[in-house]
């Protein structure tokens, strides 16, 4: 078991105070000297996968801002963080957003939902990140663009922060407990 103290990751400058604390771990993990930019760099190259093509290696991952509005709608620091994907160059956007597939199953009552009185404002997230991604890039090729659709079931929270409302298929013991869930 190591004693060497937990260093954050952030307060190493360089390669060589990186390649030192892997010493110190006796970690072996290769890495280059210098940061390729540009074309050459290997975050620039595609990824390809059977017929799918990824136009490079910078993704955007799965998140909630939960900032959306009460029905379920985007808001306009949802569609600004959209812009911001845009802007970043990922061609993958992973996820970009837990979209509750129904109401009930939001975790908070701003969390985006899926619902047919949704679908414009969900539509416009797309068409802003597409938007922004083409002013950014040049080209929307290789652009992959999903969202993470979640029910959060016994930690579901759709109407206020202080007032959650489970939605349980199958009782358990420990989390029912844990949660301080009623037997009905």
């Amino acid at each position: 078991m190591s004693t060497q103290p937990i260093l954050r990751l952030g307060t190493v400058k360089n390669v060589a105070g990186f390649r030192e604390h892997l010493r110190a771990l006796q970690l072996a993990i290769p890495c280059d000297d210098e940061l390729v930019s540009g074309e050459q760099s290997p975050l620039r190259w595609p990824l390809l996968r059977g017929e799918l093509r990824i136009g490079n290696r910078i993704a955007v991952q799965p998140m909630e801002g939960w900032d959306g509005l009460a029905d379920g709608n985007p808001s306009a620091h949802t569609i600004r963080r959209w812009h911001r994907f845009g802007c970043s160059g990922a061609k993958l956007i992973w996820g970009g957003e837990a979209v509750a597939v129904s109401h009930e199953g939001r975790a908070n009552p701003n969390q985006l939902v899926a619902a047919p009185h949704t679908q414009e404002g969900l539509a416009k997230l797309r068409t802003t990140l597409i938007e922004q991604h083409r002013i950014t890039t040049g080209s929307d090729d290789g652009l992959l663009i999903g969202l993470q659709l979640t029910d959060s079931g016994r930690y579901s929270c759709p109407n206020a922060h202080d007032h959650p409302g489970p939605r349980i298929l199958y009782r358990h013991p420990f989390l029912d407990r844990r949660l301080k869930l009623p037997p009905d």
